[in-house]
């Protein structure tokens, strides 16, 4: 097998197997009710509403304090980057820092738009969990006597997923094993996740996609960036592997 062919190969695997995986999930969680039974394990009916929407911990350490924190890890790539022209040392992290402050960019504005275009609801606005709207499914007709839903896919898990791009830094850098960074985006994006789903934010489906959405952005900065004819001599990229 040729280089060429073996490259074609794994960007194939990267490709079609998180995509049926997520595929066969989301369907799964919005089909048989394992969306609503999640959400309906943090809702409390006697209260009519989420106990835990407000808390502290959850509000203004991890969702409030968890954005910020990822907004300066973006910035503190960025400054990297920009000190690479001017620092000799920095010189060989330049492509890298270029390519994860692009891909966590990219992530973070798929899920944006497609916030814009779902018209989906967060669990908290609809009846069954003391709201006031019916919950209409991603793909069924919503009346245009409604407002619009912009809670799909989750945006706060999708700063956390935008790491993805670490593992790609770790195959561009010539790791042996490139897997383990993508611990941190699962890590970190799962925390996220979990924390808006006692809120009464997302469901569990809304957050598969963030993750789905920033890994397919991750992989697209990767193959852009290792298609790029010019390239240092200390930082030759290397295609992703499965």
């Amino acid at each position: 097998m040729t280089r060429t062919s073996a490259r074609a190969r794994n960007i194939d695997i990267l490709i079609m197997l998180p995509t049926l995986l997520t595929a066969y999930l989301f369907s799964v969680l919005q089909l048989t009710g394992i969306d609503d039974a999640i959400s309906a394990w943090f809702y409390d009916p006697a209260r009519h509403a989420f106990p835990l929407q407000n808390d502290f911990w959850l509000r203004d350490v991890l969702h409030d304090g968890g954005h910020d924190l990822m907004v300066s890890v973006l910035l503190g790539v960025f400054a990297i980057w920009l000190l690479s022209h001017l620092l000799k040392r920095l010189r060989p992290w330049r492509r890298t820092t270029a390519y994860l402050a692009l891909s966590m960019t990219l992530g973070a504005l798929s899920v944006s738009v497609g916030k814009q275009i779902s018209n989906t609801d967060c669990p908290w606005d609809l009846s069954a969990y003391g709201g006031s709207l019916p919950h209409v499914l991603l793909f069924e007709d919503k009346p245009d006597d409604l407002p619009r839903g912009r809670c799909f896919p989750g945006g706060h898990s999708s700063s956390g997923f935008a790491l993805f791009g670490l593992y790609f830094v770790a195959v561009m850098r010539g790791a042996r094993r490139a897997w383990p960074w993508l611990l941190p985006a699962l890590l970190v994006g799962g925390t996220f996740s979990v924390a808006q789903w006692i809120r009464g934010a997302h469901f569990p489906s809304h957050d598969l996609i963030s993750a789905w959405l920033c890994w397919m952005a991750a992989l697209l900065c990767h193959l852009l960036m290792t298609r790029s004819p010019a390239e240092p001599r200390n930082e030759r990229p290397h295609p992703a592997r499965a």
